[in-house]
């Protein structure tokens, strides 16, 4: 069976990923600057392409970088900025307690998660409220980067209850019934892009206060004011 580092370099190696990661890396940089954001914490950092290019300028002074599978932590602590303040953590992010099988599976190299088929792994859980208060992190002044397959929305919601919500919280979902979901949970947050025609969103990074936003297709990175 192919390997976890054989799963990653394929990842690593793919052109369209690699463009992507620096389009939108460059993009939260941008946003970043002007926002005067301190903190980046990446919740799902996998092989850290996306993190590699948020942090490439320091804009962050800080980062918290989190996944289940240790040796992407490993390849993800070789690509951060050294001026940047970085924080490993191994842990598998949940909203409640699971017990099937945490698995890294073959086919899509981006996500790992619970009952998937795949590599199986033995990693600790933690609950994402309590992880994020055990941070000390400012919340005005954080970009908080979500991407953990499957439970994305879970996360936003149990943030949004225990009021945990960040100045930009970056969140990975599958289409428009999700994008909908996530309207009617942070619509009075966050504000929310118009939908363009044939725009499909698969991430967007919603902003508080300054009513700015950041959207990501597959080919399409932009900040608006």
């Amino acid at each position: 069976m192919i390997s976890i580092p054989a799963i990653q370099s394929r990842e690593e190696a793919n052109p369209k990923i690699i463009a992507r990661s620096r389009m939108e890396g460059g993009v939260i940089r941008d946003f970043a600057a002007r926002a005067q954001l301190s903190t980046y914490v990446d919740l799902g950092c996998w092989v850290g392409l996306l993190a590699e290019q948020a942090l490439q300028n320091g804009d962050f002074a800080r980062a918290v970088l989190v996944d289940a599978v240790p040796a992407c932590l490993e390849r993800t602590s070789g690509r951060i900025n050294a001026a940047v303040s970085a924080e490993l953590h191994n842990l598998a992010l949940v909203t409640a307690s699971e017990t099937r099988p945490f698995q890294v599976p073959v086919n899509d190299t981006s996500c790992a998660g619970f009952g998937q088929p795949g590599l199986p792994i033995e990693v600790q859980q933690r609950e994402v409220c309590a992880f994020l208060r055990s941070l000390d992190i400012d919340l005005a002044t954080t970009y908080l980067k979500v991407d953990l397959e499957g439970l994305d929305l879970a996360v936003a919601r149990a943030l949004r209850e225990a009021q945990l919500l960040p100045r930009v919280l970056h969140i990975e979902f599958g289409g428009g019934a999700e994008f909908d979901q996530l309207h009617a949970l942070l619509g009075g947050v966050y504000t929310f892009p118009a939908l363009r025609p044939g725009h499909v969103f698969y991430s967007m990074a919603l902003s508080r206060e300054r009513g700015v936003l950041i959207g990501f297709d597959p080919d399409v990175a932009y900040l608006e004011a």
